[in-house]
């Protein structure tokens, strides 16, 4: 009896082991991409601010992970310079901006860019897509850009704002030309905080005109952004083709993003607030995680893998976005720092005249492979063009890099 138990607890134990080898665990999903040095000049000729805060380097991405596992994401962005935190947010980085935007759907895209989808053909199967866009759409991306152009002037830009953060010392850059009813109520008074033996003068407060004008922008820049019907449930997202407030930045209709995960210095309930400030028809696709950390090179987060929706991570498409923080934004800027004409304490220059440019830095392109040919890429993304009135003609035009799962 003894040997028939014996030989019965055997084959169960060896139909367990090979039960366990035919179905396997939960294994973590990995997702990394490189981007080259010494691109963090926008669509090629943008300059540092001259502040010694800003390090060169300091924006210049030169990789990107996710890693799924369990119920939880890791996000790593890496830069060419370590990190500091000159304005002591505490979360160990303070001049760095990042935006993670993520395509997780193989549906049309939204918000008008089904057409450009449609022309698309097979270009953004399983190969990662580079910076290159079929003429479907490229076409429906500039048919896009007049639209977008609308909200994507930043209020008070003409002003210039960024003259009030130049007066500010070696500290945080003073408040820019916003007043406290511009800002959501989490946000900061429009005294600077500098650094030890620094000052900082206050911002002058908007014109009534100035004020008007910022929230009509931010009305229409959140008007725009509502994502397009699909006959599918309510509320449910199916994807944008416009960027966040302040990026002045767009998506190729066939790479609409469906989430986005900030990782900003400042405080999440603070972002939280300037989301739903000024964006929120697309607050629903935003993820903003509890604590973002900066450590040695890498920005790191960590979220709940519910905040992506199904799906397998190796599936789908991903845009990493560099930008400044600007603790003091304007109306209609999620915490992005405006690229003005001439570089100066806390601006970065070389932008065109008005509010045409894209306030970016830094981007994946091509392949994601950190290739010398993908500097080239990122600058044609970036490319811009202006109407003779300073307004967007064309605005940058960015798309997504994705797993090669033809590589071995």
């Amino acid at each position: 009896m003894g040997d028939v138990c014996w030989r019965l607890g055997t084959a169960a134990l060896a139909l367990g082991l090979a039960l366990a080898a035919a179905t396997p665990a939960a294994v973590a999903q990995k997702v990394s991409f490189k981007d080259p040095k010494d691109d963090d000049n926008g669509p090629g000729a943008y300059t540092y601010p001259t502040d010694p805060v800003y390090k060169p380097g300091s924006f210049d991405m030169t990789a990107f992970t996710l890693k799924a596992h369990g119920d939880k994401v890791d996000l790593d962005v890496e830069m060419a310079a370590k990190l500091e935190d000159p304005w002591k947010t505490g979360n160990g980085f303070s001049v760095q901006m990042v935006f993670i935007f993520v395509q997780t759907r193989a549906e049309e895209p939204a918000d008008g860019g089904k057409a450009g989808a449609a022309k698309a053909g097979g270009k953004n199967k399983n190969k990662k897509k580079g910076g290159t866009q079929s003429a479907g759409d490229k076409g429906a991306a500039d048919k896009a850009a007049a639209g977008n152009a609308a909200g994507g002037k930043a209020a008070g830009g003409k002003a210039d704002a960024g003259k009030a953060a130049d007066k500010a010392a070696a500290g945080k850059p003073a408040a820019e030309e916003t007043d406290a009813a511009a800002k959501p109520a989490s946000a900061k008074a429009t005294s600077a905080e500098p650094a030890p033996g620094g000052t900082a003068e206050p911002a002058p407060a908007q014109t009534d005109t100035e004020q008007a004008a910022g929230e009509k922008g931010a009305e229409r820049k959140a008007a725009g952004a509502k994502p397009a019907a699909s006959g599918k449930a309510a509320g449910k997202q199916h994807g944008f083709t416009q960027g966040l407030p302040g990026l002045q930045v767009q998506f190729s209709p066939a790479d609409a993003w469906d989430r986005c995960i900030i990782l900003s210095p400042e405080p999440a309930a603070r972002v939280r607030a300037e989301v739903e400030a000024k964006a929120a028809a697309m607050k629903d696709a935003i993820v903003v995680p509890a604590r973002v950390k900066g450590s040695g090179h890498a920005i790191s987060a960590t979220i709940d893998r519910k905040a992506l929706g199904p799906g397998d991570p190796t599936d789908w498409g991903y845009q990493v976005v560099i930008a400044s923080s600007d603790p003091y934004p304007a109306a209609d800027s999620l915490l992005v720092r405006k690229v003005t004409e001439t570089e100066s304490q806390h601006r970065f220059g070389g932008a065109g005249d008005g509010d045409c440019a894209p306030n970016v830095l830094d981007v994946l392109a091509g392949d994601g492979e950190g290739a010398p040919e993908e500097v080239a890429k990122q600058h044609e993304m970036l490319h811009y063009e202006c109407n003779p009135d300073h307004a967007p003609k064309t605005l940058a035009t960015l798309t997504m890099v994705r797993v090669d799962k033809d590589e071995d």
